[in-house]
């Protein structure tokens, strides 16, 4: 999970405009109208081509969850707040029984969109697999009330929000890759930890799909820095050879391209070219590229 700037997301006016009056029409329907709503007003806002083009534009065409690439697949435009109903779990993860009537009024806020993934988006449980966001959007405490703007609610959301710079620095990937609490907080914060388990396990960071090819690019990066080391380390040897400086500042730059914002799994590589700095000290020096 990379940090998502939407301030990058440039909606066109018109579709702007759509999305302001489907509110406004929206909160004057009853509970019951709202489904029926929903449908006939998805394919001019949230279902909008020009939307998910503009989502698109920011780290590429990739689920800002998982950052699985998206390729062909049909893409999610998600509701972080959920626009329908929350079925509660509990810490444990498991459905208390109780649900509520959701975010109904952020159904048409630019705000609240995500371009996801249908493996982070829709519930999959099976024998091999359990996980996605569906109905589930747990948070520690009240929800906030009924028509409160986006900008003003404040929650202890338990999912990490890929919109939210301080949430996506607690997030980490071990060296295979694996999802985990981020070791740059010296004292774990159980509440930090409980957001980290619930992330992985609403968004399916953990699917096979997903871990499987996640734990390869990262390999593949730790590859090159392995190659980078030794172009380097000939380089600075005794008799230093200047073809390696050149294989050097190339592998150097094939490691930005795979850790660059638009680049598949770009957090879990950067987290192994952050590790590999206790081994290799010449990324300091090139952090400006890499870090």
């Amino acid at each position: 999970m990379i940090f998502v700037n939407q301030a990058k997301v440039v909606i066109s006016d018109e579709l702007r405009s759509d999305l302001k009056n489907a509110t406004t029409e929206l909160v004057q329907k009853t509970s019951t109208e709202r489904t029926a709503y929903f449908k006939l007003k998805r394919e001019a806002t949230w279902g909008s081509p020009s939307l998910l083009a503009a989502l698109k534009t920011v780290v590429g065409n990739k689920c800002w969850y998982s950052e699985i690439d998206l390729g062909g697949a049909d893409p999610n435009v998600d509701h972080f707040r959920p626009k329908g109903r929350v079925v509660e779990i509990d810490n444990e993860m498991s459905k208390t029984g109780q649900e509520s009537d959701g975010y109904w009024w952020l159904a048409f806020e630019p705000l609240n969109f995500r371009l996801s993934s249908q493996h982070a988006n829709q519930r999959r449980v099976d024998k091999q697999t359990d996980g996605g966001k569906a109905d589930f959007f747990p948070v520690l405490g009240e929800r906030a009330k009924v028509g409160t703007p986006y900008m003003q609610i404040f929650e202890n959301v338990l999912p990490l929000d890929p919109c939210s710079a301080s949430d996506v620095s607690l997030m980490w990937f071990d060296p295979d890759g694996k999802p985990c609490y981020s070791p740059k907080k010296k004292q774990p914060n159980q509440n930090d930890e409980l957001r980290i388990k619930a992330t992985i396990w609403l968004y399916h960071l953990d699917k096979h799909d997903t871990a499987t090819p996640r734990a390869k690019a990262v390999d593949e990066v730790k590859r090159k820095l392995r190659q980078a080391d030794n172009y380097y380390q000939l380089w600075q040897s005794t008799n230093p050879c200047l073809r390696s400086k050149a294989s050097f500042d190339r592998e150097i730059e094939e490691i930005a391209r795979l850790i660059a914002d638009a680049a598949e799994f770009a957090g879990a590589k950067r987290c192994a070219v952050r590790t590999a700095m206790a081994d290799y000290d010449w990324i300091e020096t090139c952090q400006a590229l890499l870090i």
